[in-house]
């Protein structure tokens, strides 16, 4: 298989929305595909514990799917965009995707959790709870 073609060597003469389309799928082909960007990891102080430096909000990468934190039961101030209710308790997360998605990663954890959807996904959200509502965890919903 050979390299795709670079489009930097020609966006010049390109649309604008065109160049843009052309360099995603360059990105794409040569292997540049990214869940989502880090854009916020407070709180750094230790006080927060194991939610301390962890990246909390992020912005959309070029894949299909949301990164999202949720927080452990009662601790605020993390930047997480949700928090676990009572253990087996689903929480209803809002991930925008305008489509069902097809499900769930866990991507990042502070303790041994096991995360389950607890109803069918729909456009807009879906509901997720934990075994363990004291952990933080990060999932990928695509």
């Amino acid at each position: 298989m050979t390299k795709p073609f670079d489009p930097n060597s020609f966006a010049h003469s390109l649309p604008d929305n065109h160049r843009q389309w052309v360099q995603s799928t360059q990105n794409t082909l040569v292997g540049n595909v990214d869940m989502g960007t880090p854009s916020g990891n407070t709180p750094t102080t230790s006080s927060y514990g194991v939610n301390a430096g962890v990246y909390t909000q992020f912005s959309k990468g070029n894949g299909s799917g949301v990164l999202i934190r949720i927080a452990a039961n009662g601790v605020m101030g993390t930047g997480a965009s949700y928090n676990w209710g009572a253990t087996g308790t689903g929480v209803v997360i809002n991930h925008g995707l305008l489509r069902q998605p097809i499900g769930f990663h866990v991507v990042d954890s502070d303790k041994q959790v096991s995360v389950y959807r607890t109803t069918a996904p729909d456009q807009n959200q879906i509901t997720l709870a934990s075994t363990d509502n004291t952990s933080s965890v990060t999932v990928y919903v695509f």
